[in-house]
């Protein structure tokens, strides 16, 4: 216990040597056993600060703005892709911002955080997404009787939708790009309804306006009747022209099948869309989409058709050139357009139908100017309104009625002839150009008015809640964490580097000699015994007969044999070597002491830095141990052999002087010699000449006598 109290006593006179010596690994990060601050919270506020910084004094300066706004002035019709390019850097440049401004909030714990940030990434998102299209969709919108049938067979060169009487159907029709690498003979696809969409819309039918109940359920059951039949055919059904010599006769079928989806009124809840495949479109990789239902007494079918426009890149709206003055139901869908879809207008293109059936140029005139000015007062930008003759584009250049809308249209100027053509080219410059640049501008303008100034914000809270010391303005924050980390070394150095490792030791010790203490005793006990046995095997073999001796004796007179001088010479002898073995023994002993305390305490005190297992060095020696441990063992060992071993009961004065010292020495193991008895029951007679000394000196009046009599009592 008191070489262990010396080790710990040597480790904490040597703590600030320690301190020390482990300086410069703590500066260098190389102390492994300790968890470092790597004060990453404060790295990322200053490099959240600094970008915040950077940002304000480049892509969000006034000057950058400038830049950009001029940039889109003058660029080039042919710079697509530089635009979308430009418009991908800059979207990866304003979510890092957002990114640093989100930081920002959450170690300023702001509570309105989320919001404005999720908003402004959704909308970066959106913008980002439309960027990156690669196809696009154009809606065609246009209410009974504004030629919007007659404009998509001009789109497609031939006619597919029906365009007299004929009344067209709720169904959808979608014009696609020809599959660059798929089924080239695919000229339609009908899609259908699936289960759960088919009995949505039959729950809506409703009564006509002289249709009673019962021819309603009528109807409905013809419309059931007529999904049954075609169910074979879900969920898709297509139409190939498997000849290509003959094309238009096949064409012409498929055609007149079609014709009895798009007209039948029995399909609307049965059929979905019906897809074109053409190579007629305005652009490479268009979609147009005849979006229907917006005079559908079915609310759902016009809720499609809202946001069929809310997602479409472009949309065109069909008016009836014949009658200039917008209807009270085309005023209502406009103004459903604007309310559902605030920037739609920006997309829109004003498409003016049937002004060739115009008697005069000046009557054309007229209709042309209203027309124009009524979109336009609908805020259809004036460059996106075209009068167009759809008619033409599907006659036969040989065929009379083809001559007679030709001379009209010369006749009518260049406006309306060239119309449908430019209305192509119009939406091919805008799709191409106008659309990403727009988006480049959605942009800018949302850096300019809604970045900035959260920036600025997050610039000024920053400060006002001081995330960090003043002193990074005036040095790197490299140095600042350098000076920083000096400052808490002993801090550091004494909570979670000494303490722990001398609480650990602490810990250690007090288990070993306190907690444990009786299991550390009968260690040493078993040590001790087991090596005392080992070295005294061969000193228990040897036998020394006295009598002999005496008869080699000489020197003296045989006429009277004496065995005292030999008895006590044997004894001398083996007192001498059994004290030799005692001595070894308190080697093996103090050896089992240094290397399993000692040195194991030591061990656990290296621990403090384990990088350095040398670090610390108890002055202790196992030289040291040894002479201690001799000096405590043959303190008790010298006086049991004197009293046991070197003198006989014919020198029993001295003897009883030996047995004395044994008892005020060791009184505890003279009682034990005394009481505890041998395998024949018996404590022999040094046993009982210890009791008869220790009675005796019971009776003296000294205080060493006090431990003697409590023991012998």
């Amino acid at each position: 216990d008191r070489w262990l109290q010396q080790l710990l006593s040597e480790f904490l006179q040597q703590r600030d040597h320690f301190k020390h010596k482990l300086g410069e690994k703590w500066q260098n990060h190389e102390l492994t056993n300790i968890k470092y601050d790597n004060h990453d919270r404060i790295r990322k506020i200053y490099g959240a600060y600094k970008e915040l910084e950077k940002a304000r004094d480049n892509i969000l300066s006034t000057e950058s703005f400038q830049e950009l706004n001029n940039y889109l002035q003058k660029i080039d019709h042919n710079a697509r892709d530089e635009m979308k390019e430009k418009f991908n850097i800059l979207a990866q440049q304003y979510v890092k911002i957002l990114q640093c401004l989100e930081f920002v909030d959450k170690e300023t714990k702001a509570s309105a955080s989320d919001n404005y940030i999720s908003d402004i990434k959704k909308n970066i998102l959106k913008l980002k997404e439309l960027n990156d299209k690669q196809s696009h969709t154009i809606c065609i919108v246009g209410l009974e009787k504004a030629g919007k049938s007659t404009f998509i067979n001009a789109l497609l060169g031939y006619e597919l939708l029906p365009t007299a009487s004929e009344r067209c159907t709720q169904i959808r029709t979608v014009l696609k790009p020809p599959l660059e690498k798929g089924d080239q003979q695919l000229f339609a696809t009908v899609k259908f309804y699936n289960d759960q969409e088919f009995h949505l819309f039959f729950e809506k039918m409703t009564k006509k306006t002289d249709e009673n109940s019962q021819q309603l359920q009528q109807r409905k059951d013809q419309v059931i009747r007529a999904r049954e039949k075609l169910k074979a055919k879900f969920p898709e059904e297509h139409f190939r022209i498997g000849d290509l010599s003959d094309a238009n006769k096949e064409r012409m079928n498929i055609i007149k099948h079609l014709h009895d989806y798009i007209t039948g009124e029995l399909y609307v809840n049965i059929i979905k869309e019906i897809a074109i495949y053409t190579d007629k479109l305005p652009g490479k990789n268009y979609e147009l989409l005849d979006v229907p239902g917006f005079d559908s007494p079915i609310k759902e079918h016009r809720d499609a058709g809202l946001q069929a426009i809310k997602t479409a890149d472009a949309f065109l709206f069909l008016t009836n050139g014949q009658q200039p003055s917008l209807t009270e139901p085309q005023i209502r869908l406009l103004y459903e357009i604007q309310q559902n879809h605030f920037e739609a207008m920006q997309r829109a293109f004003g498409i003016i139908t049937k002004l060739d059936l115009c008697q005069t140029p000046t009557i054309y005139q007229e209709h042309y100017e209203k027309a124009s000015t009524e979109l336009i007062d609908k805020h259809f930008k004036p460059e996106h309104i075209y009068a167009v003759c759809s008619r033409i584009q599907i006659l036969d250049e040989n065929s009379e009625e083809f001559h007679v809308i030709d001379r009209k249209l010369h006749n009518f100027g260049d406006d309306l002839k060239q119309g449908f053509e430019r209305s192509k080219d119009g939406l091919n410059k805008f799709i191409e150009f106008e659309l990403p640049k727009t988006h480049l501008k959605q942009l800018v303008d949302l850096g300019r008015m809604r970045l900035v100034r959260h920036v600025l914000e997050r610039l000024d809270k920053i400060k006002q809640n001081q995330l960090w010391s003043q002193n990074l303005d005036m040095t790197s924050i490299d140095e600042y964490i350098k000076q920083h980390n000096t400052e808490n070394w002993d801090q550091v150095y004494y909570e979670y580097i000494f303490q722990p490792a001398f609480a650990k030791a602490n810990h250690w010790h007090t288990t070993i000699v306190t907690k444990e203490r009786a299991k550390f005793v009968d260690n040493v006990k078993q040590k001790f015994h087991d090596s005392f046995l080992d070295l005294t095997g061969e000193f228990l073999k040897h036998t020394h007969p006295i009598e002999q001796l005496m008869f080699e004796a000489h020197g003296y007179s045989k006429l009277q044999l004496n065995a005292h001088p030999t008895d006590n010479d044997v004894r001398e002898r083996l007192s001498i070597e059994l004290e030799k073995i005692v001595d070894q023994t308190s080697n093996i002993l103090a050896e089992h002491f240094y290397h399993q305390y000692i040195c194991e305490l030591e061990n656990i005190l290296n621990d403090i830095c384990p990088q350095l297992k040398d670090l610390y060095h108890t002055k202790l020696t196992l030289e040291k141990c040894i002479y201690e441990t001799h000096a405590l063992i043959l303190r008790v060992c010298r006086p049991v052999i004197m009293a046991t071993l070197r003198y006989s009961h014919l020198d029993l004065p001295v003897k009883q002087d030996a047995i004395n010292e044994l008892i005020y020495i060791a009184p505890t193991v003279a009682f034990n010699i005394a009481n505890i008895p041998d395998q024949d029951g018996d404590v022999g007679i040094l046993g009982q000449e210890i009791s008869k000394s220790a009675e005796l000196l019971a009776n003296k009046s000294e205080m060493t006598t006090s431990l003697i009599k409590t023991l012998f009592k």
